[in-house]
Parts: C-alpha cells; sequence; structure tokens
C-alpha cells in the first residue's frame, strides 16, 4: 500500500452559467461527486460524475466503476 496516495470523495455542485433568450444571463447547478487523487498531499487527477435528481441504474453503475477504480490506484494495484 502506498501512503502517499489518498483518494478524496466529495458530493457538491458544479455551476455553469449560459446566456438565455432575454440577453441576460441564467446559472445551471448540476449535483455530482467529485473524486480526487492526491500524491503527498497535491492533487494529481480530478473526476467529477454527475448526479441527477432520479439516478439510473447505470448512473450507479458509472459512480461503482469509479470509485473502483480510484481505490485499486490507492492501493497502487492501478
Amino acid at each position: 500500500m502506498n501512503d502517499q496516495r489518498q483518494v478524496l470523495v466529495r458530493a457538491e455542485s458544479r455551476r455553469v452559467t449560459v446566456p438565455d433568450l432575454g440577453g441576460s444571463h441564467e446559472t445551471l447547478s448540476y449535483p455530482g461527486v467529485t473524486l480526487t487523487r492526491v500524491i503527498a498531499g497535491i492533487p494529481d487527477d480530478e473526476t467529477w460524475l454527475p448526479m441527477g435528481d432520479r439516478p439510473t441504474e447505470g448512473d450507479d453503475e458509472v459512480l461503482i466503476a469509479a470509485l473502483r477504480e480510484a481505490f485499486l490506484w490507492r492501493i497502487g494495484l492501478h
């Protein structure tokens, strides 16, 4: 196991500002999960996975696969 590697898991929203039809701007918020891979205290990679109000089985499988890959990376198997 490599103690220099960490995986951080955070539930957070991403915001995007887009122009609307009236010429002003609208801010949209998307909930999701961020997986951050850290080596020796320094972020090395970040993956954001959207999480809708009604997640599907496919959404769950994508999250499980991303967590699995991150944890394998953490213990040095990937």
